[in-house]
């Protein structure tokens, strides 16, 4: 797999959410721009 470039479309992704259900990335999306976080949890 590539880096992204500019200008280039992020894959799409489908994540879990930990309260249930689920996310696709990026046509869940409402607007142009989103933060994705990723917790790792406890150690």
């Amino acid at each position: 797999m590539e880096k992204l470039q500019q200008g280039d479309r992020f894959p799409s992704l489908t994540l879990n959410l930990v309260g249930g259900g689920q996310v696709r990335i990026p046509e869940d999306v409402p607007g142009r721009y989103a933060a994705v976080l990723f917790y790792r949890g406890h150690w």
